[in-house]
């Protein structure tokens, strides 16, 4: 934590999970208090509030913008946590600024709530200074989710929490009977690959790959869309929001993109409610470019194009 957020981080607050899914099943649990609701960003990926309410706990939604929740709106009363995305909002992409961050530290003291960071591809930044996690502000409030399945792969299913030393105990006896443990060989593994340094060097040469993948996406899409398309939230992660002029995205926009050669999620698809929200959502589009071929990329971006023609010529004869 130390070199990859120039977070200091004491060992015995550190906890291994199998992931982040497993971390929110626990963590529901342990916060949750009687007459209170999690708070999830709208739009985001829907695993939390479905986590949170299969159990029967109720959630509210917190709008997020291009900068991150609009932490704002919040009504601060009866909260048992705030989930958030801070250093790479998805899937808008923002980055929560420090003036929020500042405001929830403050409203989750006052109101004795706990914000949950999951630190969502944070390892991955090409423009702009490194962002510092909320964590790093406030540690007494604050429970950091990281994971390795960005930086290594998904099925290694090694992940981990930060907690508050007073939620130490009650961790340890839900993580007990929590399912799936996480088989020594794969932690010692992963122990050595982060004390050898080998980490450090794998994540350099990620960056640089990811980052060639983005330029090679973002230049395509200047060339083939010009002025009806623009980018946003590009400057992390492993995905961007593409926004096209004059789209509406109906259900079946992703199943049929798929179908013409291309994987495009409608934001819409995110957000909780049925609402679009402020930001015309409809118009916008999920591209993650992580598992693209380089020497394809141009050509899937011409095929996303020509599909997006055909849906847009299709919805203006409706």
């Amino acid at each position: 934590m130390l070199r990859s957020r120039g977070v200091k981080v004491d060992p015995r607050h550190i906890f291994i999970t199998a992931g982040t899914t497993q971390a929110l099943h626990i963590l529901a649990d342990l916060l949750h208090k009687d007459g209170c609701s999690f708070v999830v960003e709208n739009p985001s990926h829907p695993s939390t509030s479905t986590i949170m309410m299969d159990k029967g706990y109720s959630c509210r939604w917190l709008k997020a913008d291009g900068a991150g929740a609009d932490v704002d709106s919040l009504d601060g009363e009866r909260v048992s946590a705030v989930c958030v995305t801070p250093s790479h909002q998805f899937p808008l992409g923002g980055i929560l600024p420090a003036s929020r961050r500042a405001a929830l530290i403050r409203m989750a003291e006052e109101h004795g709530f706990y914000i949950v960071e999951d630190d969502y591809d944070s390892e991955f930044r090409y423009s702009g200074a490194p962002v510092s996690p909320i964590y790093s502000m406030d540690s007494s409030r604050t429970i950091y989710a990281g994971t390795f399945s960005k930086t290594l792969f998904p099925a290694l299913r090694i992940g981990f929490v930060i907690l508050p030393e007073p939620l130490h105990e009650e961790w340890s006896r839900r993580r007990t009977f929590a399912g799936v443990q996480n088989p020594m060989l794969e932690q010692a593994a992963l122990a050595e690959f982060l004390r050898s340094r080998r980490m450090d060097k794998h994540m350099r040469l990620m960056r640089r790959e990811y980052g060639e993948k983005r330029c090679l996406l973002l230049s395509a899409i200047d060339r083939v869309f010009g002025s009806g398309a623009s980018c946003q939230g590009d400057a992390s992660g492993l995905h961007l929001v593409l926004e096209v002029a004059g789209l509406q995205c109906g259900k079946t926009f992703a199943a049929e993109s798929l179908e013409a050669g291309v994987r495009a999620y409608p934001l819409i698809e995110y957000c909780h409610d049925g609402e679009d929200g402020e930001n015309g959502f409809r118009s916008k589009l999920l591209l993650g470019y992580g598992h693209l071929d380089p020497a394809r990329i141009e050509e899937q971006v011409r095929i996303l194009h020509a599909f997006l023609a055909r849906w847009m010529s299709r919805q203006a004869r409706i």
